[in-house]
């Protein structure tokens, strides 16, 4: 079935089929003389490569789009907490000569502030523990993958 970017997306075998080739095309690459160093046709690594990430599963994607929401929620909430603030100060400004009202914007304001900036750091340290979650269990995945490969490539030996 194809993803958003149109690539058909892949099991775990086709990853080991698509490594397995990125592989070959580095090994039957031409050696540059007097050194470890080869010369690799880019379209063709190129290629490899981005059909192992259409590979990868949903959740690094997942991962990717929560930091990227809990990024915007922060910056709508600091930038509505500024607002909030600069509103507050443009009241004081005004109520200069009611000291109590004065007293009394800043104390609201101070308090919407530090309620926005706690709600922001909720929902970053949430969207943080869940990417971190994914990405653990991604790269749990992609290390047992990883052993697959070194065993199937100590087998071929």
């Amino acid at each position: 079935m194809p993803d958003t970017n149109g690539n058909v997306r892949t099991t775990d075998k086709d990853l080991y089929e698509l490594l397995d080739q990125l592989q070959a095309t580095i090994e039957q690459a031409k050696g540059v003389p007097f050194s470890d160093n080869c010369l690799v046709d880019r379209a063709d690594a190129l290629y490899w490569i981005k059909q192992i990430r259409a590979s990868f599963p949903s959740e690094v994607q997942q991962a990717k789009w929560i930091v990227d929401q809990q990024r915007q929620v922060v910056a709508s909430a600091r930038q509505k907490a500024e607002s909030i603030l600069r509103e507050s100060e443009q009241r004081q400004a005004i109520m200069v000569d009611e000291h109590q009202v004065t007293l009394l914007a800043k104390e609201q304001s101070q308090q919407i502030l530090a309620q926005a900036n706690q709600q922001s750091e909720e929902i970053y340290a949430r969207s943080i523990d869940y990417a971190r979650k994914r990405l653990t269990e991604l790269e749990n995945e992609l290390t047992d993958l990883l052993v697959r490969i070194q065993k199937d490539k100590k087998e071929l030996k």
